[in-house]
Order: C-alpha cells, then structure tokens, then sequence
C-alpha cells in the first residue's frame, strides 16, 4: 500500500531526527559543542495510476554554526573564539578543528589539548612555551606572549567557505575533519578571549521540547502504519473467504 511507504518513509526519518537530538542533548555541558540539525525535504511521487504521495525526505545532519555562551574559568590557557573559526590540533598527523579552548602544557613544552594533541598555529606547526614561563597574555588577535620575553607565538585559527562547512566530520564529541576536498584557510580579524571556554550551543529545555515532539511524531507513525497492516489484513481475509 502507498499509505504504508509514505509513513516508512516519515517513521526513518523521525529515527535518524530522535538519534541527533539525543546527541545534543548527552553533549548539553560539553565545552565547544555544535549541535545537529536535520535538513528535510518533500519528495513528491506519482507512480502508475496511482494518487500522488508526498514523502518526508531527511536529507543531511548539518552541524550548527551558532555560537555557545562563554563561561569565564580564569584559567590563562583557557581559550574562546569569539565569532567564527576553530582551533587547529594535530591529532596523529591529521589535522582536526574544534572549538574548544582547553588547552594545557606538557612535559615537553609544547600547548596541547587535555588528550595530548598540539595545538597549532597560523602556518599549521606546533606551539611551543618558552621554558620557565610563569604568566602567558593571550592577545585578542591570538598573539601568545611573556612578560619575560614578549611575543613567543600566535594561534592559529582557521575558517571554511559557506560551501565546505557542511562538508566537516564529526570526530568525537567536539573536533571536526574536513571531508569532499574542504579546505581550511587562516583567518583574519579572529577575536580571541583568554581564562573562558565557549560552552555547548545546545538549549536544553528546546531539545527536551523537540525530543518528546519526535518521539510523539514517530510513536504516532507506528501506530498508523499497524492500523493499515490490521485493514490490509482484514481485507485479504475476506477476500478469501468470499
């Protein structure tokens, strides 16, 4: 029955909607997260002396590119941009991009996030700490420096075209790989803050609303579609008593 493809249809896309709202809403205290939101789109079919029927088509999860509060920690090596970019990190020879800020020096010098992964600068290399340093002065523009011997280094931070940010990955909860040839380019004008972090961009009380109204939206299309398998039934039972 085409009634039953049209409310397939409505059922998976309420399902892949239901999986990117819990996501949001595990990740509501997640530093630097971007939610998810589904894009959808009506397909309209008119097969064969049939009626038309509008299905419901989901056609990507595309990353939010709103920007989180920024909670005040008083850490120095606490960072947030403010407005768009991401950071740069080196993630085992792969280059990633993420919007948190927590940053920490290792043994070795060198700024890192809390996993171990380098932070970048402007030209996609490393930063290292000057040995010894006691207070680092993050300037608005991403200049690192000492008061002991000035300007040592500056974070990198990089933007995407409107056309490549769609094409971002998720890898893990808050850094991305840019996927279909997306090219990350230094960015001019960055405003940096220091001793804040940039929190999750998820409203919760929003994503609590939308999980019950998907969650309703597909119970919903369930009980409709065991409705018409019950009707499909009688009729083919009927039809064969007669």
């Amino acid at each position: 029955m085409q009634e039953l493809a049209v409310l397939a249809s409505r059922v998976m896309t309420k399902q892949r909607e239901f999986t990117a709202v819990a996501d949001n809403v595990a990740n509501v205290n997640t530093q630097g997260f971007r939610k998810l939101e589904m894009e959808f789109r009506e397909t309209i079919s008119r097969p064969r002396s049939h009626a038309t029927a509008s299905y419901v088509e989901d056609r990507a999860l595309h990353v939010s590119q709103m920007q989180g509060g920024m909670e005040k920690t008083g850490n120095q090596l606490d960072m947030a941009i403010n407005g768009e970019g991401f950071f740069g990190i080196d993630v085992n020879g792969t280059r990633q991009y993420t919007r948190r800020g927590q940053f920490v020096v290792n043994a070795e010098g060198t700024l890192v996030t809390p996993e171990g992964y380098g932070v970048l600068d402007g030209a996609g290399q490393p930063i290292q700490v000057p040995v010894g340093a006691a207070e680092i002065k993050l300037g608005e523009d991403g200049t690192l420096s000492t008061a002991e011997g000035g300007q040592f280094a500056q974070i990198g931070v990089f933007t995407f075209s409107d056309e490549d940010l769609p094409k971002l990955q998720r890898a893990g909860n808050t850094a991305f790989v840019p996927m279909l040839g997306a090219a990350a380019v230094p960015m001019e004008g960055a405003r940096l803050k220091q001793g804040v972090l940039e929190s999750s961009n998820v409203n919760a009380v929003q994503e609590m609303v939308n999980m019950q109204n998907v969650s309703r939206a597909y119970e919903s299309s369930i009980r409709m579609m065991k409705s018409l398998e019950d009707l499909e039934s009688r009729a083919i039972r009927n039809l064969t008593v007669q």
